[in-house]
């Protein structure tokens, strides 16, 4: 007969299981924590129930779920369980995670291929000697490997030393054995890895080098088309809610597409080519993709009620618009592909791109679900996709790829950049890696680097204008949609999380209401990068094909930053944040113990000159890839076009003189064309220019009485520039009256019309 504490713990159990299924949890859902111990202590064997020092409940839930979901029915699940819970306390929780199931692997591959069939066989060297015997371990069976000696040499063994004798004796079989002695630096498992990857960056490396300035030209220039698509695409639907079209309804525009030449005889010669394309689209809502006959047939009965009142899915609110693409799919930009294929969004081919952030490249997953079934409905393949949140996508891969390619940040610094953490850092102006006299103010992040545990560590990374302005317009995005940039905690899934505190991250989507969920994760970098430099074919010179990801821009742009541009090899360890903690000063440079004499050049000049080098990389001042017209192009101009250019070499006046470039080579800013080195100011427009410098300090101390430190300190540097620019002004006054040199507009003969031409 059962006592009543048997029976309660049974009916205990009873409703666990039914009430919390681990079918059912979600195991990265932090508000079902309780329900999450619950399940995993209903699993959880009896005997490891008495295991000595091992606090199960505070085990992370995604451990929890992985051991209940993978590991539940191995006859490995004892000593594996033993093993992460022996670690509890000495490993993060992500690396926790990755021990678990790296074990876990490493167990199921013994047992399927090498004869594994009772744990005692891992005190003997016979079965490791055949899992490396006569072959090179794939990285995947390096890291399992790893992780094993990880958890039984470190880990099992202390917790083994804690135990007494007897209980030695009795948890002996349940352990990990150790690998024999000096297994792993015998057979050079460290070293292959670590040399195969060296080589395997190296020749990723010798390819994208040469390419590096068309990687941040690309990364812009598509940034661009994509705008440039979105805005189309808005000025039509605000046509359509103004009435003044009705849906669908059909358009075109002519845009460039910008593509990657593949007939170079060397990589060296790969150049971008601009291609005209003319883009057509139909503009649809739900309620209008419906009202066609064709599709209205083909719903069901509770659909076409629906859709009559105008309710559920049909409702204003759910209402939304999209576009039908129609033309080559080669044409749609870099994306057709993508789209045609449905390869982006929650795919579940490896190729695929999915974010796990909604409405971030992707609609949301409703509207989705709704465009998937659309599609259903036409009775040829058809290309339906919202620009709205593809263009968000682009935007952030845009940003990422601009911080990751001017200032090597990892992908779990990149998702630490957050508002609070913009810093104004005073240097020398440098010219040449010679001080011009000027102090110049350049904007870093303040953020924890690989191996930087606590607050202190914090170390600076510097944010490139272009950078500055994708950041500002997440943050503008941000700020519209939720009325401030929503505080989130770093997703649980990144490396660093533990580290970390619940800040305003910039690199977030959707955040739920208390911020456990928004901050992208890791993989969704990749993604974004993967996306948006989507159509270059990258490979090795042995044919190999390079994956686009930021850990490889961080060695491209050291490697071009030493070799291109000779940056000094301490400001290429300070760029890669390569340092150790060097006694007296948090913020002095620390680089490895080897090479410790790097720290005798100061921060502020190190910033000075990797800004110099950083400012070669992204200013819009670098000579674009984009060809020049020919000859024959400048013929077909426009004639009082082709007037201007032949007489003076210029297009036209601009706000503050004329242009000296012959073809604007600046991809935006051209309202004033400050900062641009073909700019010729123009005494006639000295007033212009001294109001443009009144409205900029305007704009300072609005920002400032805002606290918008950033776009103040942008303000002023626009004054600054002007300052400059009234000074040549008066110059040109003072000599025009003097009877000295005239400016080189005034030298030039005036331009005639046709009125005047005597014909």
């Amino acid at each position: 007969m059962e006592t009543k504490s048997a029976k309660e713990e049974n009916a205990v159990n009873i409703v666990t299981k039914e009430q919390y299924s681990s079918a059912l949890l979600n195991f990265s859902n932090a508000e079902e924590r309780e329900a999450h111990i619950q399940t995993f202590l209903a699993w959880l064997p009896k005997i490891l129930h008495e295991a000595p020092g091992i606090r199960w409940e505070q085990l992370p839930s995604p451990v929890m779920g992985y051991l209940i979901r993978t590991v539940a029915d191995s006859p490995d699940a004892i000593p594996i369980a033993l093993a992460i819970g022996c670690a509890l306390d000495g490993v993060k929780k992500k690396s926790l995670y990755t021990a678990c199931s790296s074990v876990a692997m490493l167990f199921k591959r013994l047992r399927t291929h090498y004869g594994l069939t009772d744990l005692a066989q891992l005190r003997k060297r016979d079965i490791w000697e055949r899992f490396v015997a006569e072959r090179e371990l794939p990285s995947g069976e390096v890291h399992e490997l790893i992780w094993y000696e990880c958890l039984a040499s470190v880990h099992v063994g202390a917790h083994r030393d804690g135990l007494t004798k007897q209980q030695q004796i009795f948890w002996e079989p349940y352990l990990l054995p150790q690998l024999p002695r000096r297994f792993i630096d015998k057979h050079g498992i460290h070293r292959n890895t670590d040399a195969k990857a060296r080589q395997r960056r190296k020749e990723q490396s010798d390819v994208l080098v040469p390419l590096f300035p068309l990687l941040t030209e690309i990364a812009q220039l598509r940034k661009q088309a994509a705008q440039r698509l979105v805005k189309e695409f808005r000025r039509q639907k605000e046509r359509a809610l103004t009435g003044e079209i009705e849906l669908p309804y059909q358009f075109q525009y002519t845009d460039h597409l910008i593509s990657v030449s593949e007939n170079a005889a060397t990589i060296a010669e790969v150049k971008l080519i601009e291609r005209e394309v003319t883009l057509s689209f139909t503009l649809w809502d739900r309620v209008s993709w419906i009202r066609i006959k064709e599709h209205f047939e083909q719903c069901s009965p509770r659909t076409r009620c629906t859709w009559a009142a105008r309710s559920g899915a049909y409702a204003p609110e759910h209402n939304i618009c999209f576009l039908q693409y129609e033309g080559p799919q080669a044409d749609l930009l870099w994306f057709g592909d993508i789209l045609a294929q449905q390869l982006y969004g929650r795919s579940k081919t490896s190729v695929g791109f999915q974010i796990s952030r909604s409405a971030l490249l992707t609609p949301t997953r409703s509207d989705s679900h709704w465009m998937s079934w659309a599609k259903q409905l036409e009775a040829v393949d058809t290309v339906l996709f919202e620009p709205e949140s593809l263009y968000r996508g682009v935007l952030y891969g845009a940003a990422l790829a601009s911080l990751c390619l001017t200032n090597g940040s990892r992908a779990s610094e990149l998702l630490q950049v957050s508002t609070t953490r913009f810093e104004t850092i005073v240097v020398d102006e440098l010219k040449n890696r010679q001080p011009t006299g000027r102090k110049i103010g350049i904007v870093v992040q303040n953020l924890l680097p690989k191996g930087c545990t606590h607050e202190s560590e914090r170390q600076f990374f510097l944010v490139s204008d272009m950078a500055s302005r994708l950041l500002r317009e997440i943050f503008e995005l941000l700020r519209a949609t939720h009325g401030k940039v929503p505080i989130v905690h770093p997703h649980y899934h990144n490396r660093k999380a533990e580290d970390l505190y619940p800040e305003p991250y910039l690199f977030q989507w959707a955040a739920d209401a208390d911020g456990r969920l928004g901050n992208l994760m890791t993989k969704d970098t990749a993604n974004l990068l993967r996306f948006l430099f989507h159509g270059l074919t990258l490979t090795t010179r042995t044919g190999k094909p390079i994956r686009v990801a930021s850990h490889l821009f961080r060695h491209v742009l050291a490697t071009h930053a030493r070799q291109v541009k000779n940056v000094p090899a301490e400001a290429v360890a300070y760029l890669l944040h390569h340092r150790v903690t060097i006694e007296g000063s948090s913020r002095a440079l620390s680089i490895p113990e080897a090479t410790a004499y790097y720290s005798r050049m100061p921060v502020e000049q190190l910033l000075a000159l990797l800004f110099e080098a950083q400012s070669q990389l992204s200013s819009h001042q670098t000579p674009s890839y984009l060809q020049a017209p020919l000859p024959s192009t400048i013929e077909q101009m426009d004639e009082a076009l082709r007037k201007v250019y032949e007489q003076w070499s210029l297009i036209g006046p601009t706000a503050l003189g004329y242009c000296s470039a012959g073809l604007c080579v600046r991809p935006n800013n051209r309202a004033l064309c400050l900062d641009c080195p073909f700019l010729v100011p123009h005494y006639s427009n000295l007033r212009n220019a001294r109001i443009w410098r009144r409205l900029y300090l305007l704009h300072a101390k609005m920002h400032d009485e805002q606290g918008h430190c950033i776009d103040a300190e942008e303000a002023r540097k626009m004054a600054r520039y002007l300052d400059d620019i009234i000074n040549i002004m008066q110059i040109q006054i003072r000599t025009r009256q003097d009877g000295g040199y005239l400016p080189f507009a005034d030298t030039l003969p005036p331009a005639q019309d046709n009125e005047g031409d005597g014909l």
